[in-house]
């Protein structure tokens, strides 16, 4: 049942309403009949007044999806909301449920009814939470947060045909029934290898914490750079001791050599003696390296954020890595002011989800509840809002995997995403430069999945099916670099995938 403090906060928030704009509830996304587009729901009606009808939700087979809604009109859909909202994570966890009771506010349906419950972060707390979910019928769960509680809550939630849309990056928890709603790695370095590649850089390098997020990132590293045709030079690990970051990045930057072929070359210059004016006049132009010749990379990936990237990114210069010459490159770890103190990062690139949205909510989340919120807040948001869409575009709301899985994909306060049939998260992401002031967008994400140009995928000579995706993993056997039968053996060309990967 709901809790006395959801009550109070709704009550709360009812009083706020003329202080706060809501933003508008995420819509669906879709071509129109002339080219891709976002058609976006009006924003929820002022108090008072009767919402505007919204746009229905866009599917492949539309009979299909009118058959699924053929049942008596609901007059009430139970939302489960699993999260910690005590113990060590309970901040955390109370600000996604607030979030998710502002998106609630915002769809002003009275036909949904939130069933906060408190998985205190454990999982025989999730074990309890589940059993009060199941005893007051919900339809569908948000959360848990973490992934061993989405491992002890699934079979339970499978077994009462409840589909859950859960915080956690693991990605191993996600499928059967579980959607995870979270910021993946993969798809943010597949993004700025895209872009960088748009941009002609070729050969790449990437530094690599010894971390499961930094080994999220080797594991698609290498083919997502080859499905740009380019080629990964180098990789190194390092340690999560910032004292022991000198060698990895020595290494990677080949300093050793070019140190010793800089000595060489200085002794060889002083042999010629003071009369050879070409030995002097080269000596005076690189006594003041401290090694010769450039690294074989033009760009280098760091995944790091906070005070780690702070302590790495001084010592690509002073081990002679040559920052005019070569592009960093970043995740949305970097999306930290931090950065703007950092000489040796500007001019780098990132990939993250546009900020201006979510930048937005924050202010009006500290307004209404004075707290700055966690950034992963929006999600909270997001999935409350996504239930919500889905419920008011059928009279008798199902949350079928055909539903959820819409190609067309939603827009939230994080831009476009939709949900693949694996459970993962597929997101438009933008590309941000880092200034001395600011992040400033370089490239826009996407407003549509629904793009003119497919993913390009290689055709060649053999029966083969490659059964692994850099992004979306090795579940189901659905590449994003298709490699198919030809009937002309001896023609090897390059083609739009006239499916693309997500279908």
């Amino acid at each position: 049942m709901k809790t006395g403090s959801t009550l109070l906060l709704l009550n709360k928030l009812t009083r706020l309403v003329i202080f706060l704009t809501p933003l508008f509830l995420m819509s669906a996304c879709g071509p129109d009949s002339n080219s891709p587009s976002v058609v976006r729901n009006a924003p929820p009606a002022p108090q008072g007044e009767e919402p505007i009808a919204p746009t229905s939700i866009i599917v492949d087979d539309e009979e299909e999806f009118n058959l699924a809604d053929t049942g008596p009109a609901r007059l009430k859909i139970n939302v489960g909301i699993m999260l910690p909202l005590s113990g060590q994570t309970a901040e955390v966890g109370q600000a996604l449920l607030n979030a998710a009771t502002l998106a609630l506010f915002d769809a002003k349906d009275k036909r949904i009814e939130i069933y906060p419950v408190d998985t205190r972060g454990t999982p025989d707390g999730t074990l309890r939470a589940m059993d009060q979910l199941v005893e007051n019928k919900v339809d569908i769960i948000i959360g848990p947060l973490f992934s061993e509680n989405i491992k002890v809550a699934h079979p339970i939630a499978k077994s009462a045909n409840i589909k859950m849309i859960g915080f956690s990056t693991d990605h191993d928890v996600a499928g059967d029934g579980v959607y995870l709603l979270s910021f993946r790695p993969e798809e943010q370095v597949g993004r700025i290898i895209k872009f960088a590649s748009s941009q002609r850089y070729e050969k790449f390098a990437a530094l690599i914490p010894d971390t499961l997020y930094g080994g999220r990132v080797m594991n698609v590293l290498e083919p997502l750079v080859a499905s740009e045709f380019n080629e990964l030079i180098a990789t190194e690990v390092y340690p999560s001791d910032a004292s022991l970051l000198d060698d990895p990045v020595k290494r990677i930057a080949n300093y050793d050599f070019r140190r010793q072929e800089f000595i060489d070359e200085m002794s060889f210059l002083r042999s010629l003696g003071r009369n050879d004016d070409m030995g002097q006049e080269f000596i005076n132009e690189i006594r003041n390296l401290e090694t010769l010749g450039d690294v074989n990379f033009d760009a280098i990936l760091l995944p790091e954020g906070g005070s780690m990237l702070g302590s790495l990114a001084p010592l690509l210069s002073y081990y002679e890595i040559d920052l005019s010459k070569v592009k960093v490159l970043g995740t949305s770890l970097w999306l930290d002011q931090m950065l703007f103190n950092e000489p040796q990062l500007q001019g780098g690139w990132f990939a993250a989800p546009e900020n201006e949205l979510a930048t937005e909510f924050v202010r009006r989340y500290q307004t209404a509840f004075s707290k700055t919120p966690p950034r992963i807040v929006t999600l909270g948001y997001d999935a409350m809002a996504l239930v919500a869409n889905i419920v008011r575009h059928q009279r008798s709301p199902n949350f079928s995997n055909r539903i959820i899985t819409n190609p067309n994909g939603f827009v939230g306060l994080d831009g476009i995403f939709r949900f693949h049939r694996t459970g993962l998260v597929e997101r438009g992401l933008a590309v941000y430069e880092v200034t001395t002031s600011a992040f400033n967008k370089i490239d826009d994400a996407p407003r549509s999945f629904v793009a003119e140009e497919r993913p390009i995928y290689v055709e060649i000579p053999i029966d083969f099916k490659s059964k692994f995706d850099p992004v979306f993993g090795l579940k189901e056997d659905v590449p994003s670099l298709s490699i198919e039968m030809r009937s002309d053996p001896e023609n090897l060309e390059l083609s739009s995938n006239p499916g693309g990967p997500l279908q």
